[in-house]
């Protein structure tokens, strides 16, 4: 889909939807006449839901972080997930962009090892107990976190 909008495809012709790093919601006339729809979110779920996962991640401290395929649901990413895989962050060491190429060297080898076994997977259920979502309103909370580099978020050389 790129950087287009998912209304661009037509409701009931596609079997198959993959979003990679698509910011915007998809409407319901997609979801409800589309047989599957995927997302690879580049965060763990369901504990970073919604914006900046890799920045939350870092400014919680993590030391573990994830990239998640999941269902496309009307939720903001809690269908069920199809494939994840962890990796280890070092958040005293790590900026931003270090941990978001990581998410995205992860990403490709998680596409390529899933979608070939995509229908004998069954997915599971996300676990709302444990389950947090962050908006693009929140980010101010991320502080030193907030851009690609500590020193870009402070403003500092």
């Amino acid at each position: 889909m790129g950087s287009s909008d998912w209304g661009e495809l037509e409701p009931g012709r596609c079997h198959l939807v993959f979003s990679v790093l698509y910011d915007k919601i998809i409407g319901p006339s997609l979801i409800d006449n589309t047989e599957q729809i995927l997302n690879c979110h580049p965060g763990r779920l369901p504990e970073y839901r919604g914006a900046r996962p890799v920045n939350w991640a870092l400014r919680n401290g993590e030391t573990v972080h994830g990239i998640t395929i999941h269902r496309i649901d009307s939720g903001i990413d809690t269908g069920p997930i199809i494939a994840e895989a962890l990796f280890s962050i070092w958040p005293d060491i790590d900026e931003v962009t270090d941990v978001w190429q990581r998410s995205m060297r992860y990403g490709r080898l998680l596409i390529s090892d899933t979608l070939p076994r995509l229908d004998q997977i069954v997915p599971r259920p996300q676990d709302d107990a444990r389950a947090v979502t962050h908006f693009s309103r929140d980010n101010a909370a991320l502080g030193d976190r907030s851009d690609w580099t500590r020193s870009m978020s402070t403003g500092s050389t």
